[in-house]
């Protein structure tokens, strides 16, 4: 479930969502900063008109004495928590404001913490008649225009976002759905399995439609394609195997006809052609059989040790006679969801090949760890620039052409392989060659 959630938050159109919400919500932000701004400066040029003009007509007359009264007057009319007044003059201080305001010009002004005072004026300071004149009125427009963008912040923005969120995860999910199943359908083809296709997708078409759509009519083609190609090889290898196979008897015939002991070399070399063209037609037969996947039916449960040590016990004296070391090393156990006899093949390949092209003395090393199977040997090996080759079927190297075997071997190895969902690769073994298969594991229950 985790996983399933952290592949949707790493998918396309959650980030695609992620980065419209991260847009929108960037642009709201610059928006609501400029509308603030604006909305602000529009109450401080308002406010500041009216001080003016409150400064203006207190100091008309440009007396002191005069200025004083003025001031007297109007801060006994007026609320200090609305509107605050002083005045520094000649003759001492006047107005409804005790303590002194700090600076010039239209500013801010905390008071002190006083019951009888707003907590925060917007005030004009202006030099009179041998003074300092200072009107404030309080600042509660700008609190309340505070709140208000709040409240549109908290009750607009936030909801929004959520919902944009929402409705975004909403659709990744759903793509995610589909995406998975567009990978699952690619897996199952890449493994061999043409007849895979994608389920009905709901809703209406969209890309991921078509993308689908298009996958499904390649996975026909290929299919089709494959499936003729398959079936004119084995249709060949068929109705060449029976004829061989006659000639083969009529060989073993004359064989009998001729008198003992006057049987020509020619004969036993063309018995052996014979045996070598049959093994090739039966292996293209084989590897047919096991693309088309019909082996999976017999899958079950296979213990991959008990295979090593049953096919190490039986070359062992292939390799005491051919003087090979052969060695067996096996780790951690563990079993995989396979055809006994077809792994078995495995082995038996990948042993034959190395005792075969290897020199005598030297070693063959057979090894399991869990369900890693590796054959490693100590000879000539096969160049980096021909391992991808000596998979194709029929491939030989130059100096493998004087020994027997038909070229089959891995490429036989390389279809059991896909048919149990492993790979298979080639490296270097320092000196030597070291072939490397990986199968799933079968989960304990």
């Amino acid at each position: 479930m985790r996983s399933d959630w952290q592949d949707m938050l790493r998918s396309t159109p959650m980030r695609l969502t992620l980065r419209l919400v991260a847009l929108f919500v960037l642009i709201s932000l610059l928006t609501f900063i400029a509308t603030w701004w604006l909305a602000n400066k529009t109450l401080l040029d308002a406010a500041e008109y009216t001080l003016d003009l409150e400064l203006a007509e207190l100091s008309a007359s440009g007396d002191p004495a005069t200025i004083a009264a003025a001031v007297a007057r109007l801060a006994l009319q007026a609320d200090p928590e609305t509107m605050i007044l002083r005045y520094d003059g000649p003759d001492g201080v006047t107005g409804n404001l005790d303590q002194q305001v700090p600076g010039s010009g239209v500013r801010e002004f905390d008071p002190r913490d006083r019951d009888d005072l707003s907590d925060r004026y917007i005030v004009n300071s202006r030099e009179v008649s041998g003074g300092v004149l200072t009107v404030g009125q309080a600042a509660d427009s700008f609190e309340e225009l505070r709140e208000v963008f709040g409240k549109v912040l908290g009750f607009t923005l936030l909801p929004t976002v959520v919902l944009v969120f929402a409705a975004g995860m909403l659709s990744a999910r759903r793509s995610a759905r589909r995406l998975g199943a567009i990978e699952e359908t690619l897996d199952r083809l890449r493994s061999g399995d043409l007849s895979a296709r994608l389920p009905a997708m709901p809703g209406p078409a969209d890309d991921l439609s078509r993308v689908g759509a298009g996958i499904d009519k390649l996975a026909e083609a290929q299919e089709a394609s494959t499936e003729a190609l398959r079936q004119v090889s084995a249709d060949i290898a068929h109705d060449l195997k029976t004829p061989i196979q006659r000639l083969s008897v009529q060989l073993a015939q004359t064989r009998e006809a001729l008198p003992e002991g006057t049987a020509p070399d020619a004969l036993d070399r063309a018995e052996a052609e014979i045996e070598g063209i049959v093994s090739t037609f039966q292996s293209l037969l084989s590897i047919a059989q096991i693309e088309g996947g019909s082996p999976r039916l017999r899958f079950a449960p296979v213990d991959l040790a008990g295979i090593v040590r049953t096919m190490a016990e039986l070359y062992e004296p292939s390799a005491e006679e051919s003087d090979h070391r052969l060695r067996v090393d096996i780790g951690r156990e563990a079993n995989v969801m396979g055809d006994r006899a077809l792994l078995g093949q495995i082995v038996t390949n990948l042993l034959e090949n190395a005792l075969r092209h290897t020199p005598r003395g030297c070693e063959v090393v057979l090894s399991l760890d869990g369900t890693r199977l590796s054959v490693a040997d100590d000879g000539p090996g096969i160049p980096a620039a021909e391992r991808g080759k000596v998979m194709r079927r029929l491939y030989r190297l130059d100096r493998s052409r004087s020994t027997p075997g038909s070229g089959l071997g891995l490429s036989l190895v390389e279809a059991i392989v896909k048919l149990h969902g492993g790979e298979l690769s080639l490296h270097d073994n320092a000196p030597g060659l070291r072939v490397v298969i990986d199968l799933p594991e079968l989960p304990e229950t």
